[in-house]
């Protein structure tokens, strides 16, 4: 073990993919891509909980959709996204498809991410090729759908077309949400990506910054959702952060107040 960006090395591999590191720094274990952004982290006393503020704001589809059933999620990284949901909703169903073997590997090994546990599938190969094909067979419909396919370059290149995005609105339940995250710091790539979700989902889509980063969640749901919609479910909301502890009432005042005008300001371009 080493030192590294104030933690300890507790694992270092390479693999065709690249880079892969696991850093322990009191309480917290990260995930690291042989760069210093965090691809996950996760609390060693409480694994389930969302340390990082982009996941716990990719949950506010919790907002919209607040009782899943069935859960896909591209990208696995340390999986916090999937200890999240399976600790607080144990009758869901989720599905994970990560492109990396060794990034499994590890979440398994260091991230307490489950083996055998029979709410959770966990597929290896590419983000893009799963959604296709389980869009085609139209087996599954799912009430979530949550993106996060990051490496240490950006967002996997076949995740962002608009074949891929148009699949996922026709895998979603009619209830269903896809909450999507996105590096807003890059305009022009934001831009485009927004449009074509909002092209699949005919103008179904809201965005959410999150807090201090350049990241900004993209929501989009199979159901129109109004202002006035929002607004009533605040009762809910407070309900859910006893539960949850991630903020969602905050989410939900940001929504509320922000994405009319925005939407209105990005699709007129």
């Amino acid at each position: 073990m080493r030192l590294y960006y104030d933690g300890l090395v507790v694992h270092q591999a390479q693999s065709d993919d690249g880079i892969i590191e696991v850093v322990d720094s009191g309480d917290t274990r990260s995930m690291h891509f042989g760069t210093l952004p965090r691809q996950s982290s996760m609390s060693l006393r409480k694994p389930h909980f969302l340390e990082l503020t982009y996941t716990q704001t990719m949950m506010a589809c919790l907002i919209l959709n607040p009782n899943p059933k069935r859960v896909l999620v591209v990208g696995l990284g340390g999986g916090s996204l999937v200890k999240f949901l399976l600790y607080h909703f144990p009758d869901c169903y989720i599905d994970v498809i990560e492109y990396r073997q060794d990034v499994i590997d590890v979440a398994q090994t260091f991230f307490n991410v489950p083996k055998n546990d029979p709410r959770l599938t966990i597929y290896h190969g590419d983000g893009y090729l799963f959604v296709q094909q389980r869009y085609f067979q139209a087996e599954e419909q799912y009430d979530l759908l949550l993106v996060d396919a990051y490496d240490h370059i950006g967002m996997a290149a076949s995740v962002g077309v608009q074949a891929f995005f148009d699949a996922c609105a026709g895998l979603l339940s009619p209830a269903g949400v896809m909450s999507i995250n996105l590096w807003g710091s890059d305009r022009p790539l934001f831009n485009q990506t927004m449009t074509r979700i909002n092209h699949s989902f005919d103008g179904r889509t809201m965005i959410l910054p999150v807090e201090n980063k350049g990241n900004v969640i993209g929501l989009a749901t199979m159901q129109t959702v109004t202002p006035a919609y929002l607004k009533k479910n605040r009762t809910t909301v407070e309900q859910q952060e006893i539960q949850f502890n991630i903020n969602l009432p905050k989410f939900l005042q940001a929504l509320t107040r922000q994405n009319s005008s925005f939407i209105s300001r990005l699709f007129s371009l």
